[in-house]
């Protein structure tokens, strides 16, 4: 039997703010708040729908845009597709 891996279900799309704690992403450390710009599916399929591949701005605590971030983040952590 083959398994096919499970693509994960969020509801963030290009231009959403995230607010993630720390235990809620890999990658860095401390909360972040990422402006997403990419919900890298193609490359979250490995990791069987626990965690998906964000591409985003950093916006740093006074709102100014920070540097670019590729986070692997848990899926439970963000807001649940409506699907």
């Amino acid at each position: 039997m083959t398994y096919l891996p499970i693509t994960p279900e969020v509801a963030v799309v290009p231009g959403d703010v995230v607010h993630l704690r720390e235990q809620d992403y890999q990658h860095g450390y401390g909360p972040l708040r990422l402006r997403i710009v990419c919900v890298r599916l193609d490359l979250s399929l490995w990791y069987d729908g626990h965690w998906v591949w964000l591409e985003g701005i950093d916006i740093n605590p006074d709102g100014r845009a920070g540097r670019f971030r590729q986070v692997l983040t848990r899926v439970a952590a963000l807001p649940p597709s409506e699907a």
